[in-house]
C-alpha cells in the first residue's frame, strides 16, 4: 500500500509541475488557464479566498503569480525527486510485483529479479515512450497545443474557449460536469485522491487481471471512459451531440455520465467484483504461469 500510494503521490507532483510550466509561457491560454484553475481554490470554505490571493500574490493572477509558479516549476522537480527515491526505497522492502500476481511462497527460489526482466521491461517502455516523444518534438511540436496561447497574456481579451492542456482534459470535465463550483472541486480532485485508497477498495484476493476475465471486461471499460472523459474536457460544453426537438444530448450530459460511471468503477464495482467474480485457477508459481502447458508437462515428468 505504502508503494503504491508513493506512486500515486509522484503522478500527483508530476501533474502540479506541468501545470506550473503550462502557465511560464504567458499566453492567453496560459494565462486564463491559470485564472479559471486558482479560482477554483476560492471556492473552499474558510480559507479558499486567503488561498487564493496567496497563490496570486495579490488580487489577480499577474507578475507574482508567474514569479511565484516559476519557482514552484523548477522546485518541484527536486521534491518528486525525493519521493522516486521513498518509492525505490519501498519498492525493495516489499519486492516487486510479477505479471500473474502470485504472492511468493519462497523469496529465495520464486522470485523474480530485477535485473534483467524489470530493467529490460522498463527500458522498452521507455524507448517506446522517447520515440512518441520525439515525434512531437521534432515533427510536430503545435499537435497538442492550441493557437490561442501564442497570443500575449491579455487579462481584457477572454478566449472564446478555455481549456488546460491535454493531460488534464479528463479531470477538466469532471469539473464542468457539476452545476455547483464547490461540488465541481470536490469531485475533480476526489477523481485522483480516490487513487490513494485503491488498494483498500479492490477485494479481490487474486491481483492479476489475467485470471480475471469479468474485471478485465470493465476495465477496458474504464479506459474508453477516460478517454471519453478527456474528450469532453476538450469540447464546449454546450456542444450538440445528439438533436433532440429544440434541445438534444450535449457534452455536459456526457460528461455527468462519464463521471458517473468513473467513481462508481471504483466505488461500487471495484468491492463487489471482489466478492462475487469466480476467478481462474492460480498457477502453483511465477514459473508455471509463464511456461505454456506442454512445457509445464515436460517439466513435471
Amino acid at each position: 500500500e505504502v508503494l503504491w500510494i508513493l506512486g500515486v503521490l509522484i503522478y500527483l507532483l508530476m501533474m502540479a509541475t506541468a501545470f506550473f510550466g503550462y502557465v511560464l509561457p504567458w499566453g492567453q491560454m496560459s494565462f486564463w488557464g491559470a485564472t479559471v484553475i486558482t479560482n477554483l481554490f476560492g471556492a473552499i470554505p474558510v480559507v479558499g479566498e486567503a488561498l487564493r490571493t496567496w497563490l496570486w500574490g495579490g488580487f489577480s493572477v499577474g507578475d507574482p503569480t508567474l514569479n511565484r509558479f516559476f519557482s514552484l516549476h523548477y522546485l518541484f522537480p527536486f521534491l518528486i525527486a525525493g519521493v522516486v527515491i521513498l518509492h525505490i526505497w519501498a519498492l525493495h522492502v516489499t519486492g516487486q510485483g510479477n505479471p500473474a500476481g502470485i504472492e511468493v511462497k519462497d523469496p529465495k527460489k520464486d522470485t523474480v529479479p530485477f535485473t534483467p526482466y524489470a530493467t529490460i521491461k522498463d527500458g522498452f517502455g521507455m524507448v517506446l515512450f522517447l520515440v512518441l516523444f520525439a515525434y512531437f518534438v521534432f515533427y510536430n511540436p503545435n499537435g497538442l497545443g492550441e493557437p490561442d496561447n501564442y497570443e500575449i497574456a491579455n487579462p481584457l481579451k477572454t478566449p472564446a474557449h478555455i481549456v488546460p492542456e491535454w493531460y488534464l482534459l479528463p479531470f477538466y470535465a469532471i469539473l464542468r460536469a457539476v452545476p455547483d463550483k464547490l461540488g465541481g472541486v470536490i469531485l475533480m480532485f476526489g477523481a485522483i485522491a480516490i487513487l490513494f485508497v485503491l488498494p483498500w477498495l479492490d477485494t479481490s484476493k487474486v491481483r492479476s487481471a489475467r485470471f480475471r476475465p469479468l474485471y478485465k471486461q470493465f476495465f477496458w471499460i474504464f479506459v474508453v471512459v477516460c478517454l471519453g472523459l478527456g474528450y469532453c474536457g476538450g469540447q464546449t460544453p454546450d456542444k450538440i451531440l445528439i438533436h433532440v426537438g429544440d434541445g438534444g444530448f450535449d457534452i455536459t450530459d456526457l460528461s455527468r455520465i462519464l463521471t458517473i460511471y468513473y467513481f462508481a468503477h471504483f466505488i461500487v464495482l471495484l468491492p463487489v467484483l471482489g466478492l462475487v467474480e469466480k476467478p481462474k485457477p492460480l498457477p502453483a508459481s511465477i514459473a508455471d504461469s509463464v511456461l505454456p502447458a506442454k512445457a509445464q508437462d515436460q517439466a513435471a515428468s
